[in-house]
């Protein structure tokens, strides 16, 4: 049994104030240095960081403002802003244990409106002056954005004019308008700028729960209030600078309305710990406290309190029908839904995919001339010839399915092809069987002549040998289609490259039975060397992917295309690092194979890169909102390409976004970890190599949900691992084995032979429930894989085979009162 005890650590340190001097960040963006001895793997991470000009323009500021020569102060930070605004600075780290270290950076846009607002606040005449020459033109954009109920566009005003006197009322109103569609994090966010006084302030006393910075809701939450409470009220009140957002430096909004909206947000949103800890907040601090909310005028405690005690907030899109993107929905936080109970499934129909084993170079087997036994790879949940490698979506009633050369469809009750084929394939241990796009099927010509006509392509797919396991998967919003196709080795060797082009996405019309729409190449004539990293996200005409720019150095960044056009709309690089395939493998130069996704939440594109860095985007324009460094696990290169693939395994891990935090576990991190999904600072981490993750399968309101050989409940704000299933070791047959998916409120997890059904949530006791009997696939001569549940349906893509599955019965096990949700 593994100690549970010892596998979290909490934020121990405060994030440094900014200094009251704008300098001190390096230059190193683009500076590439010679490589090392190959063997080494380098860690470096560089950053598009502010340049030497910039920080002339930096120090001109602070003479100014030294001066008080505040309209030439105005002046250069105008023009900075206006050239320089993209550049990234860092704002503080954390150092957390044994040297690891967090490092956060914003644009320096934000950075600039942080540190004027702190200025004004210290400066009261500067901002008079400065109000005096914005204020005007100010009324004007905010209040014409505001008319125009568009969050975008008031958005980039209140941007545009922060410091003015009518920034606070604007963010209240945006805040509003983001409710009202559902995009939670965002709204919280608008609103927490009005003020630094809802963020946690300085604690000098050591009583709030919590570090300077973070949500308020979690300093408070089982405070002694009736100790406490003047002592809070003071530290709000007085709190200036500890807030990690840029906030408006003397808002008049009445501090009651914010905290009513940001408990009704909070219940809206499903997060019941949350908005019943800034319910008491509410009570507490501004009992009186009335005004405009749920349609009329009310006491804001009252109102709420009816609210939140009588009934349940409801996360909209949670429990999704279909399964439209891998992990469910673009938050990666998708519930299914059980249309009806089951008391167990028996296979219903079952599809041939194609097996995908590990890369071995020619002749890897071979010793003297004599056949010799292969080094076994050490993976999780799966074997070098059992990869766990597709990830089916459904889509209206349609299951789909695509690897690198083909997309397939069946009829989810039926497993009959989806759409009409041609050809022989009418044999479901076919390959092609169910395939509405393949090579030389449903090919248009004018989509292929742009930069096809090699033959030898196709050819290459196969015996191109690239660090990393493949992983197939596809996305939809509404009835559009994408996938990436071709192939995925990245930054391979020049004499293979030659051979083969990178994937691109395509997309489907599913409504007009798979009809291709449009194709994306990652690359033009003035773009090589880019590739796609994995399967954009498509919504509406946009498609967002993260991409690859491959050489001696990689440089990772997120990109943006308006699909009915192929027009790319926007691209923001954000790391450069070096290549896996080029550092992990001693004996040859080999390409790697990568698989990242994106994350979209509330307009918020978030990204993993697996090299370093994660970074939040603003989705409309490409623009950092902020960028984190975490600590990167030494990987140690190994001498054959089959030993290495286990280094870059865990190569679908996108961020799960959830109730105001960003749950990831890079590849190149030895731990699961959370960050504020405002600002990018560490809420939390488990203890480095405490566990050994292999998938979140998402969250509840109370834990994230994590397998690997085993499944994890850890406690969704505070990162305390509860408990784990199973708890004692056994047969390597019973350890996990494919990606499992939360169910209503149960988990499927599966293993080589079994699917068993827990309780997603703890009992009374933080015990793991049964609720339901174990699925015995054996039985069935069938296996486990990757597990979803669409309507009645449970399917899962093993290795080899699509199966469907379909419940024998309604008969499940008595409903034990702690697997209630509303306990």
């Amino acid at each position: 049994m593994i100690d549970l005890t010892v596998r979290t650590i909490r934020t121990a340190g405060l994030v440094g104030f900014l200094a009251l001097s704008l300098l001190g960040a390096r230059q190193s963006f683009g500076q590439v240095g010679d490589l090392e001895v190959r063997a080494e793997f380098s860690l470096t991470v560089e950053l598009p960081e502010i340049r030497n000009d910039t920080k002339n323009l930096l120090s001109q500021i602070d003479q100014h403002l030294q001066q008080k020569n505040w309209q030439d102060a105005i002046d250069t930070l105008g023009r900075l802003i206006g050239s320089h605004g993209d550049e990234l600075i860092a704002r503080g780290s954390d150092q957390v244990d044994l040297g690891s270290q967090y490092t956060y950076y914003v644009d320096l846009k934000s950075y600039l409106q942080r540190r004027i607002a702190e200025y004004s606040r210290q400066t009261p005449e500067f901002l008079e002056v400065y109000r005096q020459r914005i204020d005007p033109l100010a009324q004007t954009v905010l209040d014409e954005a505001k008319a125009s109920r568009d969050p975008a566009q008031l958005a980039t005003a209140i941007d545009d004019y922060f410091l003015s006197s009518y920034t606070d009322d604007a963010l209240l109103y945006l805040g509003d308008l983001l409710l009202e569609q559902a995009r939670f994090n965002e709204a919280r966010t608008a609103w927490e700028r009005i003020s630094p006084r809802f963020r946690t302030p300085n604690d000098p006393s050591g009583v709030l729960l919590a570090m300077p910075g973070q949500p308020m809701w979690v300093a408070v939450d089982g405070i002694d209030w009736k100790k406490h409470r003047n002592y809070i009220r003071q530290c709000l009140e007085d709190n200036a600078s500890s807030s990690p957002l840029a906030t408006i430096p003397n808002s008049n909004i009445d501090p009651a309305a914010v905290w009513a909206r940001l408990c009704l947000a909070s219940w809206l949103e499903g997060a019941e710990d949350r908005a019943q800890s800034e319910l008491e907040l509410l009570k507490q601090l501004y009992p009186d406290g009335h005004g405009y909310l749920g349609g009329r005028e009310t006491n804001f405690a009252q109102f709420l309190s009816r609210l939140v005690d009588t009934s349940h907030g409801t996360l909209p899109g949670r429990h999704e029908k279909d399964w439209p993107t891998f992990a469910g929905a673009y938050s990666r936080n998708g519930h299914g839904k059980l249309t009806r109970p089951a008391g167990t499934y028996q296979p219903n129909w079952s599809v041939a995919i194609d097996r995908q084993v590990l890369s071995r170079p020619a002749g890897s087997g071979v010793t003297n001339g004599q056949a010799a036994e292969p080094e076994a790879t050490p993976l999780i949940s799966e074997t070098e010839k059992e990869l766990n490698s597709t990830f089916p979506i459904v889509h209206d009633g349609v299951v789909v399915v695509a690897d690198e050369q083909r997309v397939r469809a069946f009829e989810l009750e039926s497993g009959l092809a989806a759409f009409p084929t041609s050809g022989r394939a009418f044999d479901k241990t076919d390959l092609e069987y169910g395939a509405f796009y393949s090579p030389g099927r449903r090919v248009d010509v004018d989509f292929e002549s742009r930069r096809r006509g090699n033959l030898l392509s196709a050819m290459t797919i196969k015996f191109l040998h690239a660090l990393g396991v493949p992983r197939f998967t596809q996305s939809s919003d509404g009835d559009m289609l994408v996938a990436r196709l071709g192939i995925t080795a990245i930054g391979v060797p020049m004499f293979q490259a030659q051979f083969q082009d990178p994937a691109d996405m395509v997309i489907f019309d599913m409504s007009k039975q798979g009809k291709l729409i449009a194709r994306i190449p990652p690359v033009t004539e003035l773009s090589l060397p880019w590739s796609f990293e994995g399967t954009a996200i498509i919504d509406g005409n946009r498609l967002y992917c993260g991409m690859t720019k491959s050489g001696v150095r990689d440089e990772s960044a997120v990109a943006c295309f308006d699909w009915t056009t192929s027009q790319m709309l926007w691209r923001k690089s954000l790391s450069i690092t070096q290549p896996y395939g080029s550092g992990l493998v001693q004996e040859a130069d080999y390409g790697h194979r990568s698989y990242n996704l994106l994350t979209l939440k509330d307009g918020v594109l978030y990204y993993n890169t697996n090299h370093g860095v994660i970074a939040a985007l603003d989705a409309e324009r490409g623009d950092t909102l902020w960028l984190t460094r975490y600590p990167r696990l030494p990987l140690v290169p190994t001498p054959r390409l089959e030993l290495a693939h286990g280094l870059v395994q865990r190569n679908i891990n996108p961020c799960v976004v959830t109730q105001g935090l960003v749950i990831s576990m890079p590849l190149d991190c030895d731990r699961v970890f959370a960050l504020d999904a405002a600002t990018g600072q560490l809420v939390w981490q488990t203890v480095p190599s405490g566990i050994e993750p292999m998938h979140i399968l998402g969250a509840t309101d109370e834990d994230v949900l994590v397998s690997g050989k085993q499944l994890f409940w850890i406690q969704l704000h505070s990162g305390k691992i509860r408990a784990e299933f199973p708890q004692v070791a056994r047969d390597p047959r019973d350890s996990g084995f494919g990606r499992g998916t939360i169910v209503g409120d149960q988990v499927y997890w599966p293993t080589h032979d079994t699917v068993y059904r827990l309780g997603s949530r703890l009992d009374e006791n933080a015990q793991v429930v049964t609720a339901g009997e174990p699925v015995d696939l054996a039985q069935y001569g069938e296996e486990g894989g990757n597990v979803l549940v669409s309507d009645e349906f449970m399917i899962i893509a093993s290795p080899s085979r699509m199966t469907v599955y379909s419940p024998t019965s309604s008969d499940v096990l008595p409903k034990r009162e702690a697997d209630d949700p509303s306990n």
